[in-house]
Parts: C-alpha cells; sequence; structure tokens
C-alpha cells in the first residue's frame, strides 16, 4: 500500500490485477445531524451518485454513523472517470433533483427497523438509519452548504486498488477545516440489558462494545452457534446473521439477529436468548477454532493490501492506528476462550432486545421514555381517549390512563408541526407528546402557539406536511370516553383511599405498640421501685440503714407509676380504624 496526499486529499493504492476498484470515504454520518437536519447527509449523496449513474456501472455509497463511503468497480478508466464526476456533482450539488430524491429516501425509510433510537435517543448515533425527518425543512442552500464543509477534500481519504497508480485529480470542495473530529458515543445510561420494542419480525440482539478484534471472533462464533441450533437442528428459521458496525472507531455495535415464523416464534426466541447467553459463560476451543479458522481463510487470498485498503481508508479517516494484513491475521490468531467469554458477557451486559412476540424474556424491563418528573401547568382532556396533556413553564405531559409521559423543552429533540395546527413535541429520549387542536375542546391552534411554540427555538422545529388532521369522533364516543375516564378517576380514588386507610391502620398499630411498650416499661419500673422500697424497709427493721435510697427510689416509682397510667389512657383513647371513612 502507498499513501500520498495531492491539494488536501489523502490517497491510499495497491496494486492488484483486473477489474479496479476506488472509492472516497468522507468523515461525515448521521451522528453529525440533528433531528431537524437528519437525512441531509443520505440526500447530499443520493443527489451526488444521481449525477453519475449510469446502465451497467457498478457504483455503491453507505451512510454509517460517522463515516460516508462511495465505491466503485470496473475498468479504470471508468473508475476514475466516476470518481471525478462523483467530485464536480459534490462541488455543485444538483439540487433541482431535491424532491424526488427526499421523496425516494422517505419512502425507504418505512423498511428500516432501527434500533440506535432507543440506545442513543434521538440525537447523534440514535439518528440512524433510516431517520429522515429532517428533509422536510433542508433547502438547497442548506445542502449546498452541508456539502462544502463535509464533503470536502481535506475531510476525505481516497482509494484505489488497479494495476497502474491513478491521476486521482479530484475536483471536491475545499476549504474545508481539515478532518472533523467523529462524534462522542453517548448513550441514555439506560438499565442494560433492556427490551427495546422497535418491532419488525426478527429478534434481535444489539450490544455497545470496544472495537477490538476478538469482535469478529465473537460474532462469526455466535452466528455459528445460533446457525445450528435454530436452524439446522430445529428449522425455526432460515436467516440468522451477525454484523459489526464501526461508529467512533473506538466503539462499535454487535447485532445479532434471527428471522422468527409465527408458528415457532415463541420457542424460536428464548432458544436464541439461551444459546445467545450460554456464551458468556463458556466457549468451547472447537467453537473458536472453527470460527477463526473461517476468518482466516480471507487471508489465503492474493493482494492483500488491496483487500483491506477500504477499511484502511476509514482508519486512516477516523485517526485510528492502520494495521497490515500480517498484524491483522495475528491479532485474529491470538484470540483466546477468555477473550471471546469476556467480550460475549459485556456484549450481554450492555444489550438491547428486540423480541416481537413478548417482552422481559431476559429478565429485563421495556426502555424507558418520558419517565422524567410529571410537570405542572394547564391541564386539556382528550374527547377521543382516557388521555390529557399538561403544560407548564418546564414542558409537558401527557397522562394516559394511568401511564405518564414527559418532554421537557430544554431536553427536546424537535417539534413537529402540521398543516392543521397539530404540533408532536419529540424528546432527546423519544418520547412522544402530540398536541391535536381538534381533539381537545378547549385547546386550540392559538393555544397551542402560545404554550409550546414560543417556547421552543426556530431550528427545532419542522414543519411536515399530513393529508388531513385527525377527525373529531361523534358525541356517543366522546360520551364513552368521558364515562371511561370517570370510571378510571373513581378506582383511582378507591385505590388512593385503600392506601390511605391501610396506612393509617398501620400507623396506628405502630403507635399502639410504642404505648405498649412504654406501659409494659412503667410497670416494670414501678414494681421494681416497689421491690426496692420493701427490701430497703426490711433490712431498716434490722437496723439503721440510709435514708438515701428511699429518697430516691420513691420519686422514681411514682414516676414509673405516672408513666404506666397516662400510656394507659392514651391506649384507651386511640380512635378505632374501622370507624374512619376512606
Amino acid at each position: 500500500m502507498t499513501a500520498a496526499t495531492a491539494g488536501g486529499l489523502r490517497t491510499l493504492f495497491a496494486r492488484r490485477p483486473g477489474r479496479a476498484t476506488g472509492g472516497l470515504v468522507f468523515r461525515v454520518g448521521y451522528a453529525d445531524e440533528t433531528l431537524p437536519t437528519s437525512g441531509t447527509t443520505a440526500l447530499v449523496v443520493a443527489l451526488a451518485l444521481r449525477a453519475v449513474e449510469r446502465p451497467g456501472l457498478d457504483v455503491a455509497a453507505s451512510v454509517g454513523p460517522a463515516v460516508t463511503e462511495v465505491r466503485v468497480s470496473g475498468s479504470d478508466d471508468r473508475v476514475l472517470t466516476t470518481l471525478r464526476d462523483l467530485s464536480r456533482a459534490l462541488a455543485d450539488l444538483p439540487v433541482r433533483h431535491r424532491e424526488t430524491e427526499a421523496r425516494a429516501l422517505r419512502e425507504r425509510a418505512a423498511e428500516v427497523v432501527s434500533l440506535p433510537p432507543w440506545r442513543f435517543g434521538m440525537r447523534g448515533y440514535g439518528l440512524g438509519p433510516g431517520q429522515y425527518l429532517g428533509l422536510h425543512r433542508t433547502t438547497d442552500d442548506g445542502l449546498r452548504a452541508w456539502a462544502r464543509e463535509r464533503f470536502a477534500g481535506t475531510n476525505a481519504v481516497a482509494w484505489f486498488t488497479g494495476e497502474t497508480t491513478p491521476g486521482l485529480d479530484l475536483a471536491l470542495p475545499d476549504g474545508g477545516p481539515g478532518v472533523l473530529p467523529a462524534p462522542s458515543v453517548e448513550d441514555l445510561a439506560l438499565p442494560l440489558p433492556a427490551d427495546a420494542p422497535a418491532g419488525g419480525t426478527s429478534v434481535m440482539w444489539s450490544a455497545l462494545v470496544p472495537d477490538v478484534p476478538v469482535l469478529a471472533v465473537l460474532a462469526e462464533v455466535a452466528r455459528r452457534a445460533l446457525f445450528q441450533n435454530l436452524r439446522h437442528d430445529r428449522g425455526w428459521t432460515y436467516d440468522v446473521s451477525t454484523s459489526v458496525g464501526v461508529l467512533d472507531g473506538r466503539q462499535a455495535t454487535l447485532q445479532i439477529a434471527a428471522g422468527l415464523r409465527p408458528e415457532t416464534a415463541a420457542e424460536a426466541t428464548g432458544e436464541f436468548l439461551d444459546t445467545w447467553g450460554r456464551l458468556r459463560y463458556g466457549v468451547t476451543a472447537d467453537e473458536l477454532e472453527t470460527a477463526r479458522a473461517h476468518l482466516l481463510v480471507a487471508f489465503d487470498e492474493p493482494h492483500q493490501d488491496a483487500m483491506w485498503l477500504a477499511d484502511d481508508a476509514v482508519r486512516t479517516l477516523l485517526g485510528r492506528p492502520v494495521p497490515s494484513p500480517a498484524e491483522r491475521r495475528t491479532a485474529i490468531a491470538e484470540v483466546t476462550v477468555r477473550d471471546v467469554v469476556a467480550l460475549a458477557r459485556q456484549s450481554w451486559d450492555s444489550g438491547l432486545l428486540v423480541a416481537p412476540v413478548g417482552s422481559g424474556w431476559a429478565g429485563t424491563s421495556l426502555v424507558p421514555r418520558g419517565a422524567g418528573e410529571p410537570v405542572v401547568g394547564r391541564a386539556f382532556e382528550r374527547v377521543d381517549a382516557d388521555a390529557t396533556i399538561v403544560v407548564g413553564d418546564a414542558g409537558a405531559t401527557l397522562r394516559d390512563g394511568r401511564t405518564r409521559t414527559t418532554v421537557r423543552f430544554d431536553a427536546s429533540a424537535a417539534l413537529l408541526a402540521y398543516p392543521d395546527g397539530g404540533r408532536l413535541l419529540i424528546g432527546l429520549d423519544g418520547a412522544r407528546v402530540p398536541f391535536e387542536p381538534t381533539l381537545h375542546d378547549d385547546l386550540d391552534v392559538r393555544a397551542v402557539a402560545e404554550l409550546v411554540d414560543q417556547r421552543l427555538p426556530d431550528e427545532l422545529v419542522i414543519p411536515v406536511p399530513r393529508p388531513e388532521a385527525p377527525e373529531r369522533p361523534g358525541e356517543a364516543e366522546i360520551q364513552r370516553v368521558r364515562e371511561a375516564r370517570a370510571h378510571r378517576e373513581v378506582e383511582e380514588d378507591g385505590l388512593a383511599g385503600t392506601a390511605r386507610g391501610m396506612a393509617v391502620a398501620v400507623g396506628r398499630m405502630g403507635l399502639v405498640i410504642v404505648l405498649a411498650l412504654v406501659l409494659l416499661a412503667g410497670v416494670g419500673g414501678t414494681l421494681l421501685c416497689l421491690a426496692t422500697l420493701l427490701a430497703w424497709g426490711a433490712a431498716w427493721a434490722d437496723g439503721s440503714q440510709p435514708w438515701e435510697v428511699p429518697a430516691l427510689v420513691l420519686p422514681a416509682g411514682l414516676a414509673c407509676a405516672g408513666v404506666t397510667w397516662l400510656s394507659y389512657r392514651a391506649i384507651l383513647r386511640l380512635p378505632d380504624g374501622t370507624k374512619e371513612k376512606a
């Protein structure tokens, strides 16, 4: 491998005969966005690719958490021409196709089962893949500015494999500040492992772990164990997969998944967790060696420098060490059973579970959203459901039956603004509080604007179209909802009264016990003083005795007798709890 720099763009080259491949790697990804700008990177890439796509051209692109990649295969001339055209398109973005490409991205997003928001929230590494709300407010100027800053030659690495060293005179945007640092990895500090109800038809386990060589070995060990148990032995699934996703070059995600069939979904989920969970306690030497042999096969291929060049470009861009092929092989060869088990345990402890057929499979609870302290403010009841929205100076709380969801204004990711005046407040943790004027008697469009819009900065507001506002239910349905709300409130009042009664009863019992102990102590003290006086009187009859003893014991005895009388009267005067009203 050789490296060179021209015009601020670093280039990596490795010689390999036959079909040429080349690519561009940029230090930008969805983790650099916010919810109001989400999808910007993907849209820039889609517009640039539209300018270079040709029938039969082998070109692919991907937007990751912190890195965006474009890869082209073909003849030397075709690869070089495509990379040049791509760089020109990034420097002069064809924004006339913005609406078409944005619509295509939003349509594909519906097919994505996204786990990152459940771990990281609606920010940074939690914004992808498939989070494209920001495309509703993006502008031509905003796209051009994003391309100019994030897709600059100084924020990129180019790579090429072929028979001759290429002349990569790429006209990428220049003037960037250099390689941008990767966003820090910050999660929601959840009680892990936890259930993430992300939907889909597969059981999945997602873990946050260090980006180390043993990770690839663990992923292969897990894949083989699950395939053997779920597919080969039982025939419960056709697809078992494991994948490793690089975040900032130091942390990575491990995702393990198996497809579910409705008739065996519960059994397959249980076996999935038993098989995967077993690896944190023990991995056999045969399992390790089989997985290792599979991974080492790649190192028997010729032209190793060319094989790893794309990964070398990513590592270079993230400022991580770039190992040689021999160092990569040695790192895998030195992995031990203890290493795999230790990382499996860490993967379990940091896991998010998606199990569409139930929850609590691994003794976990659902990822909490909107679990903060409820706000105090004006309350607005919904007419279509037993739900109430409370809006205060600090935020809003949705009281849906007995559940509470709170979003604070200073911890908001975005406010979706619908043309009919409806709003959806989204918290950084993914919690959502809707405001629908048509579904309230006392919350109109003006009130929503005053209570919500004015408390959030303009950069968090996303204008989102929708065909029509929710329809207000008929009077019969409204009356049914009112009756259900009244019934719940009566139940809650009854439960509260019962709880208060129990608390009073427990308090009364405790007071009785304390007074009884005081009574016993008073009786004991009185008897002791009386016995002491009788003993002194008997001794005095036989001869002279000191008068200090009765002088001290007699007042003490009277005091104990008084305590006994007072505690007894207090017990008699305690109210009868059975006569109190709830």
